[in-house]
């Protein structure tokens, strides 16, 4: 018996000391950020008189989770909340309010669910303005499709740049790809029009076209859910 608790003993000092290396091979990958955060946390845990042993247990699993979210810039704190509240969790079990990193799907779903949306809305205002007294309103057929794919590219873009939770700079970031976009997207569309000739852009009239807005904005609820898209707009 005393054999086996030895080597029970033994087996227990390798993995500890295995996983003290481990750790410091990822906290030499952390961005400043995120090594900041994780020494505050320690120095936290220090004087609740934590043993070396659990810390370093706890720090192997949180280690290997912040640097596989750094490739998608998600901070230490935005997995685990503010230093203090990571500390009251490990120490008394008590988590605070943690901001999960957003979800976002594959940009191709993106894209279709942006499509669909400004696509959609495009076609919803152009018929409203049909039965607010304009006669003529309509979208031509080209017009309208090109209206859809260059929206979804947009939306694609604004979503890849919104702001994320705990990442500094997100903001302007967001503001100026937003900017951007909806400048290089309004003038291709005006020029792009311009450019087709009127025999293949025919006028869709503009009861045709509400109903073809209203059917896109079914058609976004419903696959958005069948997809489960996350991380869009709206």
């Amino acid at each position: 018996m005393a054999k086996k608790n030895t080597s029970n003993e033994q087996e227990s000092q390798i993995d500890y000391a295995t996983k003290e290396k481990e750790n410091a091979t990822l906290f030499d990958q952390l961005t400043n950020k995120n090594q900041e955060y994780m020494i505050k946390l320690n120095r936290r845990l220090d004087d609740a008189n934590m043993s070396e042993e659990r810390k370093t247990i706890i720090f192997n699993d949180m280690l290997k989770n912040i640097v596989a979210e750094q490739a998608n810039h998600v901070t230490a704190r935005s997995i685990y909340g503010t230093v203090t509240d990571q500390a009251r969790y490990l120490i008394e079990g008590k988590r605070g309010v943690v901001q999960e990193p957003v979800e976002r799907s594959e940009s191709w779903k993106l894209w279709l669910d942006g499509a669909l949306l400004l696509g959609g809305m495009f076609a919803v205002i152009t018929g409203i303005s049909y039965f607010t007294g304009n006669e003529g309103a309509g979208l031509g057929l080209l017009t309208l499709i090109l209206n859809f794919i260059l929206g979804g590219f947009a939306v694609m873009i604004i979503t890849k740049y919104a702001p994320r939770p705990g990442v500094k700079g997100g903001f302007l970031k967001y503001v100026l790809a937003t900017t951007l976009t909806m400048v290089v997207w309004i003038m291709l569309m005006a020029f792009g029009t311009a450019l087709i000739p009127a025999a293949l852009n025919p006028v869709i009239p503009g009861p045709y076209t509400l109903a073809i807005g209203l059917v896109a904005f079914l058609a976004k609820w419903y696959l958005k859910k069948k997809l489960d898209i996350k991380g869009t707009l709206i």
